[in-house]
């Protein structure tokens, strides 16, 4: 029977996990997740646990946060800004997600924050992405193999 090897293009569902077992993404067989391997953007670890599976095999793999891809959580995204710079439309509350805008590189780009403290008179927000610093758990699936 045919196993993954490192340049094939494979086929999977997934479900991702915290080690609290709450899910944060499924990826089902309906509409699965279809890369090559050695493809930047799926975390080496995953593509590892990949190798040598064959079509309808499930496997687990455990990433500790500076294994995946969401990180560690970094202190330096955290800002704190005056309250005075919210608009009134908005009642700021600790775990509302906001979409700030954020200068990279000459460009404006829209990118989520979390508010996680609110003081007299500013608000701190985190730019870190709310799966950072996580360990995260993936349960894979291997539904298809192709090799170019």
């Amino acid at each position: 029977m045919k196993q993954v090897e490192k340049k094939d293009t494979v086929t999977v569902s997934l479900v991702g996990s915290l080690d609290n077992d709450s899910v944060f993404d499924t990826i089902d067989k309906s509409e699965p997740l279809v890369f090559k391997m050695g493809d930047e953007g799926i975390p080496k670890p995953i593509q590892g646990i990949l190798l040598g599976m064959q079509v309808g095999e499930m496997r687990t793999v455990h990433l500790e946060p500076e294994q995946g891809e969401f990180g560690i959580r970094r202190s330096d995204l955290l800002q704190e800004i005056p309250k005075s710079s919210f608009s009134e439309k908005i009642e700021p509350k600790v775990g509302l997600i906001l979409s700030m805008d954020v200068d990279s590189g000459g460009l404006t780009h829209k990118v989520p924050a979390t508010i996680v403290e609110i003081k007299t008179d500013s608000i701190v927000i985190d730019y870190n992405h709310p799966l950072a610093g996580h360990p995260l758990n993936y349960k894979i699936t291997l539904i298809d193999i192709s090799r170019d």
